[in-house]
């Protein structure tokens, strides 16, 4: 809690935000632009005025609160298991890995241009044979932290925000997203529920153990990177993997003070209620009105100063493609602004700011706010 004493920082604002305390009344405007910047940059597109600046001094400039994500976490593996990375000249990625009792292999491309984003067009699991083998290579890895990014990364925020790790996600959505595919897992899932279910259980213990070692972190935060989405993962499965997930997870962090956050960028409207019991303290990139059928008080309102919540603008806003200029300043000055002062909710984006977005609109949201 903040109090008229204590020196009043954007450190302090934001912490106490995410903690669901009294703030000095001031919104806390924590931007995440990292995909706009990373390809803008590679095209040569970046504005001429922050060329020279990294993605914090960018956040400086335009009156933002620092989000400044350190790695910290690193997998070790048994001498057995070998990884194996190469590139195509069609532009393919892979990654091949080779263990006693067979191999598995998945290939991602980029998704737009040669500096977009990159998506599976294989993915690691197709079948019984590698799934077990993934098991596998679950089974044979150990967690292990290095805090030398993150101590760098504290050093630089400053005063000027917070430092977090976005690490690991649930389960389930490792196997189902990122190792099967979506429709995949569904049909594993139903066709051999005892062998995907031990893989989701050791992936269960390890992350625990993981987040035991991420304790220790001077960061202020740990998420995670779930980019959760009702529609893959139905209040039935969230219940079923995530809820005693989440709070195995966070009582690894107890006696450390840390602020446990969750990425869920997709749509949540009856997630969200189930929240409360999980022991997250805030829900980042909650996506609403008009990219889902939830509005940004409604998602406040479900939450009640339980969970804190981080976002408020949805990608589109900033597009001008898509929303006008005058559009998007109604949106910050009768939706996001209205939620002023309600204990947890910080303004961020949800998910992320496009390639294409007028970046002007970013830089007036600190003046359109105060």
């Amino acid at each position: 809690m903040i109090n008229k004493i204590e020196e009043i920082t954007k450190r302090r604002r934001f912490l106490a935000a995410m903690r669901r305390q009294p703030t000095d009344g001031e919104l806390v405007w924590a931007p995440n632009f990292d995909y706009w910047l990373g390809l803008n940059r590679a095209q040569g597109t970046l504005p001429g005025k922050y060329k020279n600046m990294s993605r914090n001094e960018i956040v400086r400039a335009i009156d933002g609160t620092v989000w400044n994500r350190a790695h910290a976490l690193d997998w070790q593996y048994d001498a057995s298991i070998k990884h194996i990375y190469g590139k195509r000249e069609n532009g393919i990625q892979y990654h091949e890995i080779k263990t006693p009792v067979g191999s598995i292999y998945e290939e991602s491309t980029r998704t737009e241009s040669e500096h977009s984003s990159y998506a599976h067009t294989k993915h690691f699991i197709t079948d019984l044979s590698d799934l077990r083998v993934m098991t596998y290579i679950a089974e044979g890895s150990q967690p292990a932290v290095n805090f030398a990014e993150t101590c760098k990364a504290m050093e630089e925020t400053g005063n000027d925000g917070i430092v977090l790790h976005q690490e690991c996600c649930v389960p389930f959505i490792q196997f189902a997203k990122t190792d099967a595919g979506y429709m995949n897992a569904f049909f594993m899932l139903e066709d051999y529920p005892d062998d995907v279910g031990r893989l989701i259980s050791v992936y269960h213990k390890k992350t625990v153990e993981a987040f035991k070692l991420l304790s220790d972190t001077p960061a202020d935060v740990i998420e995670f990177s779930d980019n959760m989405d009702e529609v893959m993962i139905s209040p039935k499965l969230f219940e079923r993997y995530a809820v005693e997930f989440y709070q195995e997870c966070k009582d690894a962090v107890k006696n450390s003070n840390k602020i446990m956050a969750a990425h869920w960028c997709g749509r949540t409207r009856h997630l969200l209620p189930m929240l409360e019991k999980t022991g997250i303290d805030v829900v980042e990139a909650v996506v609403t009105e008009p990219m889902d059928d939830i509005t940004l008080q409604e998602a406040l309102d479900i939450l009640d100063g339980k969970v804190a919540l981080q976002g408020g603008i949805p990608a589109v806003m900033v597009c001008p493609a898509v929303v006008s200029r005058r559009d998007f300043e109604n949106y910050i000055e009768t939706i996001a602004l209205n939620q002023k002062g309600r204990p947890g909710f910080i303004l961020g984006m949800s998910d992320n700011v496009p390639p294409d977005a007028d970046f002007s609109r970013i830089e007036m949201i600190s003046k359109l706010i105060k």
